[in-house]
């Protein structure tokens, strides 16, 4: 672990890194580029990738290669010195690589096969022949910046740090993944699992936001690739050729300023106006989730009827916002995902609503804009975030900010199974999978004095401040570049 992640975990500050690594030129390189077009024109895409990356956007030279782009697309993001590198590709490699292989194998087996990954030979090939477009892109891109690290994101692009490898010995490469490793075990399932731990082990540091993601990996690397002579050390991974891998752990963060600002904006204040009349006088839970198995809503939805059923002076003084994102709408498990959703809330609003009031259960399937998220989020009671597992979980760390910076008083309520449990112990942790068990979190979270939450609150969001995102970036980014210069077998 690097001293900046071990300080983190002890809560101790260290100073933000100098390394001239910060000056030098970026190429990211992940699935889509950070632009969507809007009601307004192009603008920043929503999501926790293009949330982290932003810093590396608006400080450094460098391109953004990633899939996406149609006519009329800028050349490089307002106010940034980062070229965007669209790539095309075409129906049947969308189908095979992005929806089959990415989507549906290694999604759910990342995910500790929540749901059963899906092996088609197809959609390996389509794959693996995306990721070397990718590579060829970036390969173009690093030749316009020689002095530029190479960063890979996620487990879209697996097998780009080799690709990139093969071709320039030399160049500093890094890899992050997003979401969770899993166990052994589960890793092994995949037919084509050497293939994909060979392509992460072209980086110079692959990094993950948990020690035990961290440790998983390194545990498949020494169980299946023992036979192609490689070693496993401490925290390193040595190739026949004598060339070291770093793994590290570097839980991702928010840019909590940025958050500070949009709480104590008067336009943000209307908001908040406007969604405390309309909930006046009633207590507030809040889920924010991209509409996705993973997240634990309908476990969400089962533990709130339970909590009613118990209380039934809480029909009428409670209500439960749900946001759900949309997400892969093409995809029919999505599809029936998004169908039970709503049918749970439709059963217990027609279960528990009383006459003449309001309902217990608000949705909203759509995206919200960060002024209006922050809004939803100065206004609960207490927040719900409740994954069956999740890499990290970004929601968490944004909603202790804006409850902090407007001086409330939130509870958080957090899956033991996301990364961000690790670093927010003083959250309310429960098991999402324990359905009874999580009602009782969430009477135990509405029992608490104003002055442990304001304890637990503060400690979470000093946290969150000191461990920025800008501070993620200039970490990952100086370790990489260290790790890209260090001899071979160094």
């Amino acid at each position: 672990m690097s001293e900046q992640a071990t300080a983190a975990r002890r809560g101790t500050k260290v100073p933000r890194a100098t390394d001239d690594s910060m000056n030098r030129a970026v190429v990211a390189v992940a699935n889509r580029l950070p632009v969507q077009h809007g009601d307004d024109g192009w603008e920043l895409s929503p999501g926790g990738l293009v949330t982290a990356l932003r810093p590396v956007m608006s400080t450094h030279r460098g391109a953004w290669v990633g899939w996406g782009g149609t006519r009329g697309m800028p050349e490089a993001l307002p106010d940034s010195r980062v070229q965007l590198v669209p790539i095309g590709l075409s129906a049947a490699q969308v189908r095979n690589y992005y929806h089959g292989f990415a989507n549906a194998t290694l999604w759910p087996l990342l995910h500790n096969s929540i749901e059963k990954p899906r092996l088609e030979r197809a959609w390996w090939f389509g794959y693996r022949d995306v990721n070397a477009i990718f590579a060829d892109r970036a390969m173009k891109a690093l030749d316009a910046h020689p002095d530029a690290i190479a960063w890979v994101h996620d487990y879209h692009l697996m097998l780009v740090p080799q690709l990139i490898r093969d071709r320039r010995p030399d160049q500093p490469v890094g890899f992050f993944l997003h979401v969770p490793w899993p166990s052994p075990d589960i890793f092994a399932r995949l037919p084509w699992r050497e293939h994909i731990l060979m392509g992460l082990l072209g980086a110079d540091v692959v990094a993950f936001h948990t020690d035990e993601y961290r440790g998983n990996f390194l545990r498949a690397c020494a169980r299946l690739l023992r036979d192609a002579g490689i070693q496993v050390r401490d925290s390193s991974v040595v190739l026949p050729d004598g060339r070291v891998v770093t793994t590290a752990t570097a839980p991702i963060s928010i840019d909590a300023e940025e958050f500070t600002r949009h709480a104590t904006d008067p336009e943000t204040d209307r908001e908040i106006q406007a969604l405390a009349e309309q909930f006046s006088g009633r207590t507030v839970l809040l889920g924010v989730d991209r509409l996705d198995y993973t997240k634990g809503i309908i476990e969400r939805l089962l533990a709130l009827e339970q909590l009613l059923e118990r209380n039934p002076d809480l029909r009428t003084g409670l209500v439960f916002l749900q946001i759900a994102v949309p997400s892969r709408d093409d995809v029919r498990e999505y599809r029936q995902l998004r169908t039970t959703v709503e049918q749970h809330i439709g059963r217990i609003n027609g279960k528990f609503t009383q006459p003449g009031s309001d309902v217990p259960v608000h949705y909203l399937y759509r995206g919200l804009s960060q002024q209006q998220l922050t809004a939803y989020y100065a206004l609960a009671d207490v927040l719900l975030v409740t994954p069956l597992i999740d890499g990290m979980n970004l929601v968490c760390k944004e909603y202790v900010t804006v409850q902090q910076a407007r001086g409330g008083s939130g509870i958080l309520i957090l899956s033991e199974f996301t990364g961000a449990a690790v670093e927010m112990p003083q959250a309310i942790l429960c098991n999402p999978f324990d359905v009874e068990g999580l009602s009782y979190r969430i009477e135990q979270a509405l029992r608490l004095t104003d002055a442990e939450r304001r304890s637990a609150l503060a400690s979470m969001a000093e946290r969150v401040r000191i461990y920025d995102v800008h501070r993620w970036v200039s970490d990952q980014l100086t370790e990489i570049a260290a790790r890209g210069e260090a001899p071979v077998g160094g």
